[in-house]
C-alpha cells in the first residue's frame, strides 16, 4: 500500500511541475507578458498597502491602550503619594537613621565582658588551657602510679617483714562468708 501512495505522490507532483514547466516556458508576446507583470506589480502594491494599514491601525489601538494604562498608573502612584506613604516610609527611615547615628559605638555596660571580639586569640587561649588540662592530668596519673608503686613496695617490705608471701592475699582481702 505504501508503495501503491508514492508512486501516486509521485505521480501528481510530476504533472504539477510538467504544468507548471509548460506554462512558463511556452512563448508568449511581449504585450501579454508586460500586462501580466504590471498586474502582479499592481496586486502586489495593493496587498502591501493593505498590510500598511492593518500595522498602523494595530500600532494606533496598543499606543491608545498603552497610554490607559499609564494614565491608570499614574492616577494609582499620585493616589499613593497622596496618602503618605512616601512621606511616613521618609519619616520612618530617618528615624531609624536617628538612632543608629546616637547609639555608642561601645556598651557602656559590663554585660558585655564575656564577648570575645577577637576570634584568634580565643582559640589560642583555649588551645592553651587545654594542653596545661592535658598536662595536669598526665602529672596526675604520674603521680597516681608513683603512688601505686611506693604502696606496693611498701605491702612488699613489710610482707618481707613478717615472712609472708606478697603474692597470697592476707586475712584482710578474703572474702568472709
Amino acid at each position: 500500500m505504501a508503495k501503491k501512495s508514492h508512486f501516486f505522490l509521485g505521480f501528481v507532483l510530476g504533472a504539477a511541475s510538467s504544468l507548471v514547466a509548460t506554462y512558463l516556458l511556452t512563448p508568449q508576446n511581449s504585450d501579454e507578458l508586460k500586462e501580466k507583470f504590471t498586474k502582479t506589480k499592481d496586486d502586489l502594491a495593493d496587498r502591501a498597502a493593505d498590510y500598511y494599514d492593518y500595522a498602523k491601525d494595530a500600532t494606533a489601538e496598543w499606543r491608545e491602550s498603552a497610554q490607559g494604562v499609564v494614565s491608570d498608573l499614574k492616577e494609582k502612584a499620585a493616589a499613593k503619594a497622596d496618602d503618605g506613604d512616601v512621606a511616613s516610609y521618609d519619616d520612618a527611615t530617618q528615624a531609624l537613621k536617628d538612632q543608629l547615628t546616637d547609639a555608642p559605638e561601645t556598651a557602656n555596660s559590663d554585660a558585655f565582658d564575656d564577648i570575645v571580639l577577637d576570634g584568634k586569640s580565643a582559640f589560642a587561649q583555649a588551645k592553651d588551657e587545654a594542653e596545661k588540662a592535658d598536662d595536669d592530668g598526665v602529672e596526675d596519673a604520674n603521680d597516681a602510679d608513683a603512688d601505686a608503686d611506693l604502696a606496693a613496695a611498701s605491702a612488699a617490705d613489710a610482707a618481707a617483714a613478717n615472712d609472708e608471701d606478697p603474692s597470697l592475699p592476707t586475712e584482710d582481702d578474703q572474702p568472709q562468708a
